[in-house]
């Protein structure tokens, strides 16, 4: 009696198991499915084909590197040699064809990218495909198995003969039980296979949008790059005599700045120097934040050297620009010399207006509500601070090297006499 209780409930129990198994996969190969027997061999061929792409691609990606490392190679060569207004031409015009075969690589790995995430599309929709038939099948077999079972489990192991055939039926039942449930198993991992291909599909995007985001800023380069030797041309009015003028001078102050902090403290990075009220903002060259960035790329550095584009930047947000700081200024590489790309020239781009310097009187510029960008030689070298009031000799200022150098006396820290320029700040549109 103890064995037909056990038949009964473990029929009973493979009798829910498959009907709940079967509810699912009909559930689910009828919400996904549509046309799957004809789609495997259409995405095999396009498979093919963008596999022969994607190789295609990766071989003009190797030539396109090579021909990179070269003109690289070359540029090191120019700047290893004197400097001339025809090796600066040179150096800009390799830089060019560097940054246009840079391009032409990075619009490669786009499509690579793109090619990547059209074969993972291909393989999820595959991967879909093949689930849902599955279920349908198996989904399909499980229902015809219940319906074929008309006559009540009860009924069949109690009539003679039924208990021996029920014991042959329910051994048959355990050995489908185990099959079907080998097919759930192969579901599941056909199921963590999609999720993985999606994943990775997921991640190829993000791999797209920061191969867009290169492309739109090395082409900003080129275009900086081709206006850099206009400018150029321009400033040195192509004749070499003025470059290597022009380049002396630009050097000369560069090497006075470096001089200047070397000996009036060192370089060392502060922490929380910014301070912002009605006036505008107070920057420090060597903040932290961007003391230890390079001078539009060069080996000059804003701690060392910044002290005029700290100088300008504070100036511009007494006028209103409260989000310019030493960064907005040095990002620009317009804002440098050709010639020399550390050097701040006179008129420079910010925030959608020009900001050039002028010379002017202290006294009456003071006066007249603005400030003054004054140059001074101090410690054996030169360096920028911008008077904000006074007369007369007492003014107040903000120095972009002290220390915590907000609205200071300029006669406690300079002598009026070491003032060797003067000028304010003309915003026009």
């Amino acid at each position: 009696m103890k064995k037909i209780l056990l038949a009964l409930s473990l029929a009973l129990s493979v009798a829910t198991l498959f009907s709940a198994i079967a509810g699912r996969a009909l559930f689910v190969a009828y919400a996904q499915v549509s046309g799957a027997s004809t789609s495997t061999a259409n995405i095999g061929v396009s498979s093919s084909s963008l596999q022969a792409q994607l190789d295609a691609n990766n071989a003009a990606m190797a030539a396109l590197n090579q021909q990179i490392a070269q003109y690289q190679s070359e540029l090191q060569q120019v700047g290893a040699n004197k400097k001339t207004l025809q090796a600066a031409i040179n150096a800009l015009d390799l830089q060019k064809n560097k940054v246009q075969t840079q391009i032409t690589l990075t619009q490669t790995q786009i499509q690579n990218t793109q090619i990547q995430i059209q074969q993972l599309g291909g393989q999820i929709t595959d991967a879909q495909q093949t689930i849902a038939a599955d279920q349908t099948s198996l989904g399909a077999y499980l229902l015809s198995l219940q319906k074929a079972d008309a006559k009540p489990l009860i009924q069949q192991m109690l009539s003679s003969g039924g208990l021996v055939q029920s014991w042959s039926d329910l051994n048959q039942t355990l050995q489908i039980q185990e099959g079907i449930q080998n097919e759930m198993d192969t579901l599941k991992s056909q199921e963590n296979t999609l999720a993985d291909t999606q994943t990775a599909s997921e991640q190829k995007q993000q791999s797209l949008t920061a191969q867009q985001q290169s492309l739109t800023a090395q082409q900003q380069s080129l275009i900086s790059t081709e206006q850099s030797k206009a400018q150029l041309l321009t400033e040195t009015n192509a004749q070499e005599a003025t470059y290597e003028k022009l380049l002396a001078a630009a050097n000369a102050q560069l090497n006075s700045f470096s001089a200047f902090a070397a000996a009036a403290g060192g370089t060392k990075l502060l922490g929380n120097q910014t301070v912002c009220d009605s006036w505008g903002c107070y920057y420090n060259q060597r903040d932290g934040a961007w003391g230890s960035d390079s001078l539009d790329g060069t080996s000059y550095s804003m701690a060392a050297d910044g002290c005029l584009v700290t100088a300008m930047a504070m100036v511009l947000t007494h006028y209103g620009y409260k989000d310019v700081n030493p960064v907005t200024i040095n990002s620009n590489p317009n804002d440098f010399a050709a010639y020399q790309p550390a050097y701040l020239l006179t008129s420079i781009d910010v925030d959608g207006v020009t900001a050039t310097r002028q010379t002017a009187a202290i006294d009456a510029t003071l006066a007249s509500g603005n400030p003054v960008i004054v140059g001074i030689h101090a410690y054996g070298g030169t360096h920028f601070v911008v008077l904000v009031s006074g007369s007369r000799g007492n003014y107040i200022m903000k120095d972009p090297y002290i220390t915590d150098g907000n609205n200071i006396s300029f006669s406690a820290n300079y002598s009026l006499r070491s003032i060797f320029a003067i000028a304010r700040v003309v915003i026009s549109s």
